[in-house]
């Protein structure tokens, strides 16, 4: 641009705005050179500060994911371990639980979170369990190895239980850290192997004593024979005016309870129940309470009534009438007992399936059973007796007044002999119930036979040897026979016998089971057997049947009779070997022939 040069002073002026334009110029591109370093220096700045942040984020993702790994891994730790495992804060509030702690109470994990010891078990565990939290708080001392039973939503439990401090990392007490074993189970076992050991020590002084009981059973029926056995025979030959009648019927009359006792004690020795037949427990009831035995029994105690309630449609057993007829006469004997001051003895049956354990027993029969109940209302048994009530000679009792104290141990060698199960429940002051579980059979019950006449077990002159060691039961037994009409020839040994019967063949044998020293009944039985192959044979015995006796009647002998003698048991049995069909072929000695009349 071209100025007129007359124009001085507008020549200056524009110089000077040049010069200023050209000034501000420098000055605005110095501003922009700055302001793009600024900018330039922000963006650096920028930059780093987000690659820290891209960093930082980084480091800090990996640290989460660390955490995470090891809270899985704590927690992975804490459900692997077999104890219950649980934090709470000082407020008492669970923070954290394993799994098996969570299965103990029957919850989730996530249940179990920010609640209380009180909103979570139940009854009185709160006040009497987790009290002493506090205290290991306010202390910082442990509280070790505490037993509990503590109610939870499934059910009363045992546990032992650790509680330590739980610390933070400035060492302040913040809570509670608890370790527990759940012990239910080790209790039970515990329990139930004392219990198995109790019943263990329990059957063999039951077993000890049964044997005892046998022995001195098989001893007191050789004695009591006489008694019993004797008299029948005397009377017999009696005139039916002689003053002698009374006295021997005494005689006689106190054998036969004797006799009874030593039942008692075979029964005790588990070796009383020999024959078996289809019964009525409604049959036995009722004939019991009619019985001369029950009336004295109320005269006795006037104050006390018995109160029966029968099912009409009781399904019948399959026992020993002598033995259950015993089980129930003592079982309402000692319910009268229990209730001097008077009372009401109740006296119920009826039918029951079961399928599940009865108390007092883990496995049971599944089946029908005939069920006998008798209860009072009496003064009660005490806990510490009611498991040894069943002992022979376990008693309260005044001695000499209540019997011989085997009563209930007979209650419980017949259920035992019976496959059945006893039930006793009782309270102080309040009275005992027993319940007897029998078996019921769907079988009918046999005609009941007529007492038969003699003639009807008369013999024909037959020839029968007795082989008894002691001398008085074969006495007894060649008189019972003798009047039968029998030939009796005795041997006091098995040794003898074979001897004989080897010259002298005979229709039958008697054979005492037990003959001591020398072969027993089933030795000499096997021995003449050789000899006379077919030998016709009964076995007596003042113990009860055995496995031996059964082994002998396998091999050909024919019934068991038990002493002591009775002329219709012994006649009976004999007759009825005799007419068995069956020969007997002896291997007689040359020029000897049989001289017996075997039928």
């Amino acid at each position: 641009m071209s100025l007129p040069k007359d124009n001085d002073a507008l020549h200056r002026k524009i110089r000077r705005l040049e010069t200023e334009v050209k000034h501000l110029r420098n000055e605005l591109s110095l501003s922009q050179t700055e302001y793009q370093n600024l900018i330039d220096n922000y963006y650096d700045i920028f930059s780093n500060q987000e690659k820290m942040v891209e960093e930082r984020t980084r480091e800090l993702h990996q640290v989460k994911s660390q955490l995470e790994n090891k809270t899985r891994e704590l927690q992975i730790m804490l459900d692997s371990s077999p104890a219950l495992i649980f934090f709470k804060d000082s407020n008492g509030r669970y923070i954290r639980a394993n799994k098996r702690f969570a299965d103990f109470l029957d919850i989730a994990v996530k249940d179990i979170i920010g609640h209380t010891h009180g909103e979570l078990f139940a009854g009185e565990t709160p006040s009497s369990v987790f009290t002493d939290d506090s205290a290991v708080v306010r202390s910082g001392t442990p509280h070790l190895h505490e037993y509990a039973r503590v109610d939870t939503p499934v059910g009363t439990k045992s546990i032992v239980i650790d509680k330590i401090p739980y610390k933070n990392s400035q060492g302040e007490v913040i809570g509670i850290i608890g370790f527990a074993l759940d012990v239910t189970q080790q209790e039970s076992i515990r329990k139930e192997k004392e219990e198995l050991q109790q019943k263990l020590a329990r059957s063999q002084k039951m077993e000890s004593l049964g044997l005892l009981a046998g022995g001195v059973a098989h001893d007191l029926n050789n004695v009591l024979t006489g008694f019993v056995s004797y008299p029948e025979l005397l009377l017999m030959e009696l005139p039916a005016d002689s003053p002698l009648r009374d006295p021997i019927r005494t005689i006689q009359e106190s054998g036969q309870k004797a006799a009874a006792i030593v039942q008692d004690l075979l029964t005790l020795a588990r070796r009383g129940v020999t024959h078996t037949a289809v019964l009525s427990l409604n049959e036995m009831i009722t004939g019991y309470v009619a019985s001369p035995e029950h009336r004295r029994l109320t005269d006795d105690f006037p104050l006390v009534k018995v109160k029966m309630h029968l099912a009409g449609d009781l399904l019948q057993v399959k026992g020993s009438d002598v033995h259950l007829r015993k089980t129930v006469m003592n079982l309402i004997y000692n319910a009268y007992e229990a209730q001097p001051d008077g009372g009401a003895v109740t006296v119920r049956t009826y039918n029951r399936y079961v399928d599940r354990p009865l108390l007092g027993y883990d496995n049971v029969q599944e089946g029908d059973y005939a069920v006998l109940e008798i209860r009072d209302e009496g003064v009660g048994i005490d806990p510490d007796d009611l498991n040894r009530i069943f002992e022979p000679f376990y008693s309260r009792k005044k001695l000499g007044r209540s019997g011989t104290g085997l009563g209930m141990a007979v209650v419980w060698g017949t259920v035992q002999d019976h496959g059945g199960y006893i039930d006793v429940q009782s309270h102080i002051g309040h009275g005992t119930v027993f319940k007897i579980y029998f078996p019921a059979t769907r079988e009918l019950p046999a005609v009941k036979s007529k007492p038969l006449p003699m003639e009807a077990y008369m013999g024909r002159g037959e020839t029968i040897l007795v082989v008894d060691d002691i001398e008085a039961q074969r006495d007894i037994a060649a008189g019972l026979l003798n009047k039968l009409n029998y030939t009796v020839v005795s041997a006091a040994s098995g040794e003898e016998a074979i001897a004989y019967i080897q010259e002298h063949p005979c229709d039958l044998l008697i054979l005492d089971m037990i003959m001591e020293p020398g072969m027993d009944g089933l030795d000499t039985y096997r021995r003449i057997l050789e000899h006379c192959p077919g030998q016709k044979a009964i076995i007596a015995s003042g113990f009860s049947e055995t496995a031996r006796v059964r082994e002998a009647q396998s091999l050909g002998a024919g019934g068991y009779v038990k002493k002591p003698y009775l002329l219709e048991k012994i006649g009976v049995a004999v007759r009825d070997e005799l007419n068995r069909p069956g020969t007997t072929e002896c291997a007689l000695p040359p020029g000897r022939q049989k001289t017996g009349t075997n039928s």
